[in-house]
């Protein structure tokens, strides 16, 4: 058998039984041949429970105290990672520990063994009986060595070597036998080559009917394409009929409406005519209740002119590079001031007495939507103007510094609006207070409790509305944020203090705004809640203020308590905020002319 090895180097392979020695652990009962259970048990793989082959300590910490040996196959403790997302064999737990252990490899490999092949066949043979008539020669190896030696004895001494047969591959599957017998051999050839010669013939007559349906497939394609070209002959015939058909009705269609549009053109002067004598009549009528509701203001009211179609245009400021979204107005050392804010990203200072643009502030990262001059430093002999950015910043600019003197960042989106507190003589109003805003508290569960307290710095307090939905209080000394109010399903588009003076129920402690959700809300900033809603405006609401008249509803004077709104569905609205009233009144504007009532 070594010779036929050597002679069909590229045919017959050898085969390790049970095992191979390179991975898998030895079998157990082949060792137990050569040695009592005692010697062998601490070689016990504890994932196979074989003979360890390549054995591997392990050495974690969780299980040090065990008193077992705890050795695994190399083979069987990667399989065992492979298959448990790198688990402890011994404790489930990750980052295993494992080291090589080299004393008991040695061992393990002076073991005295018999061929793993003799036991394999002794196991084969053991229940078989010879086949009637043919007789086999039983050979038997008859190694005993050290378990180290057991691999070069199977590659190159062992008579037990198997035989790969050539005819494997034409369904040869004997286990023992001669190469010389060949008659088997050749029957498999030829039953082979039948079987074959079989499916040839059947794939030529599969070939045949397959050519006759191709040319069958050929003669109706053939006459579908004639009947093709026959159908696209009549359909362009019908197409340039039906062309000139509609051509026809198109020159008719257009004298048509030529002559309705000059019917149309000459109806809409008309309507024009009588929509501007309409109009005339309406601005009669408007003059009258603004003459009569001017009549009905008491003494204690405030008073105020009305805005006059003959106004005139008494200056023009340039200098912004883009649309100017808010201006407010202030005097100081004898001088008139006017700031302005754009989507140029800019703040801009100009004096009315020379009309001229003194300063620019080039802080915002985006457009500027709102700017007031700070009655709070104004009192303190300080001019700073206050704006408010989609940048999500508010930023206070002195103006005599020409420089940024604070930054206000706490809204997630851009800030439309900015209100202050009521100030007066260096005073800060509050209900129990009069130094110190009754908002504010030092004591750490100040958001949950309602007491006066002070929170550091002078307590003078400022409001701003965003794009993210919320109203903030702000302290201006600290530039803390004190208060956030959660409401609104919007954006917030006016916010505004209440005062004292104007006898409002909640006075200075009171915040109104107006926001995109179509809806009007007062919140007291006590309590930090929601107070009331007003719903009426069917489109955005872009302004509130609190009405400076004394209403009359009902022969009943309701003074402060009136609120009034502005909207997108070109309305002014006044609300009666006692009992969450209803409108008093509602001013509507031109639907066709006015595009909303944006400021007041």
């Amino acid at each position: 058998m070594k010779q036929a090895n050597k002679n069909s180097n590229d045919e017959v392979k050898t085969e390790v039984a049970l095992l191979s020695l390179e991975q898998s652990c030895f079998n157990k009962d082949w060792i137990l041949r050569s040695h009592p259970q005692e010697y062998i048990k601490h070689f016990i793989c504890l994932i196979c429970n074989q003979i360890a082959n390549n054995p591997m300590d392990i050495e974690c910490p969780q299980h040090a105290n065990m008193d077992e040996s705890l050795i695994a196959g190399e083979h069987c403790l990667k399989l065992f990672f492979e298959k448990h997302n790198n688990s402890c064999p011994i404790q489930s737990h990750s980052n295993c520990q494992y080291s090589r252990s080299n004393a008991v490899r040695k061992y393990i490999g002076d073991l005295t063994v018999t061929c793993i092949r003799q036991f394999e066949q002794e196991l084969k043979t053991l229940h078989e009986t010879e086949r009637e008539g043919e007789t086999r020669e039983v050979i038997k190896c008859n190694f005993q060595g050290k378990l180290k030696d057991l691999n070069a004895h199977l590659i190159s001494e062992c008579p037990l070597n198997l035989i790969n047969c050539w005819f494997k591959p034409f369904g040869c599957n004997y286990t023992y036998h001669l190469i010389t017998n060949m008659k088997l051999h050749f029957d498999l050839v030829t039953q082979l080559l039948q079987s074959m010669k079989q499916e040839i013939q059947s794939k030529e007559k599969q070939i045949i009917e397959k050519d006759n349906r191709i040319k069958q497939m050929e003669r109706d394609f053939k006459q579908d394409l004639l009947k093709y070209r026959a159908d696209i002959e009549m359909t362009k015939k019908d197409f340039n009929d039906k062309e000139k058909q509609i051509l026809s009705n198109h020159q008719k269609t257009i004298k048509s409406l030529e002559e309705k549009n000059a019917k149309l053109t000459q109806d809409y002067k008309q309507l024009l005519q009588k929509l501007d004598d309409k109009h005339k009549e309406e601005e009669k009528e408007t003059n009258k209740k603004e003459i009569y509701q001017q009549s009905t203001l008491s003494s204690s009211g405030t008073a105020f002119d009305l805005f006059r179609s003959s106004s005139k245009l008494l200056n023009t400021f340039i200098g912004h590079t883009g649309c100017v979204w808010s201006i407010d107005y202030s005097t100081f050392d004898n001088s008139q001031i006017l700031c302005s804010g754009s989507d140029d990203k800019t703040v801009s200072i100009w004096d009315l007495d020379t009309n001229k643009h003194i300063q620019s502030f080039t802080g915002h990262a985006s457009d500027v939507h709102c700017v007031k001059f700070s009655p709070y430093h104004h009192n303190y002999n300080c001019n700073v103007v206050c704006s408010s950015s989609n940048d999500n910043t508010i930023r206070f600019w002195d103006i005599k510094q020409n420089q940024q003197l604070r930054l206000f960042n706490g809204h997630a989106q851009g800030v439309n609006c900015i209100g202050f507190s009521t100030f007066n003589g260096g005073h800060k109003y509050g209900i129990f207070s009069v130094d110190f805003s009754p908002l504010q508290s030092n004591n750490s569960n100040s958001y949950k409790s309602n007491n006066i307290g002070v929170i550091g710095g002078n307590g003078y307090t400022f409001c701003s509305g965003s794009f993210d939905k919320t109203i903030r209080l702000w302290d201006i000394e600290t530039t803390k944020q004190l208060i956030v109010f959660r409401g609104h399903k919007y954006w917030v588009k006016s916010v505004k203090y209440g005062s004292n003076e104007s006898g409002i129920i909640g006075g200075s402690n009171t915040i109104l705004s107006g926001s995109t959700d179509k809806t009007v809300r007062l919140w007291d900033i006590r309590t930090r809640q929601q107070t009331q809603i007003f719903n009426g405006h069917t489109s955005f609401v872009w302004v509130v203020d609190y009405s400076p008249f004394v209403i009359k509803n009902n022969n009943e004077i309701i003074g402060g308590n009136v609120i009034c709104s502005g909207g997108l569905d070109n309305t002014i609205r006044f609300w009666d905020i006692r009992a969450n009233r209803n409108e008093l009144y509602i001013m509507k504007g031109d639907e066709k002319v006015d595009n909303g009532i944006l400021l007041f």
